[in-house]
């Protein structure tokens, strides 16, 4: 009965529709001893109440998988490189999650200008460690 639910959820997310769709496949398991048709009764019950909370015709994810999987391709991309920090690359998660094609990398170029992403950068994650570094290194100038 878990599997099942967790099957339902991790396929179709949480909506208030979610409810129903879980009784109706549980339902096709047939008959249960008493004490699963109490648990099963009690895992409706908290479907129905997390499912209210949503706006109508919302469906969230009800897994973590979809973004550890992400996380799991920046890894590995960034995984190539000299330095590991959450750098100016978190920037390329997006580019993960659709299937990047000519137009939709030409509206993105459009529509975000350059400038805005390094106010961005500096504003959220400001200077790499690699600058840093160069930065504390530097042999101090003297001046005139």
């Amino acid at each position: 009965m878990s599997k099942t639910i967790q099957t339902v959820l991790k396929t179709r997310g949480l909506s208030c529709a979610t409810p129903a769709v879980v009784q109706a496949e549980l339902a096709a398991q047939g008959p249960l001893a008493a004490p699963v048709a109490e648990f099963r009764t009690r895992i409706l019950q908290h479907l129905e109440h997390e499912a209210a909370k949503l706006p109508a015709g919302a469906t969230w994810l009800a897994s973590s998988d979809i973004i550890e999987s992400v996380f799991g391709h920046y890894k590995a991309f960034t995984a190539r490189g000299p330095l590991k920090e959450v750098g100016r690359l978190v920037l390329l998660i997006p580019a993960f999650l659709c299937e990047l094609t000519a137009p939709v990398i030409r509206e993105a170029m459009a529509s975000v200008r350059t400038i805005d992403v390094e106010r961005w950068v500096q504003t959220h994650l400001g200077p790499s460690m690699l600058a840093r570094r160069r930065r504390a290194l530097r042999p101090a100038m003297k001046t005139a």
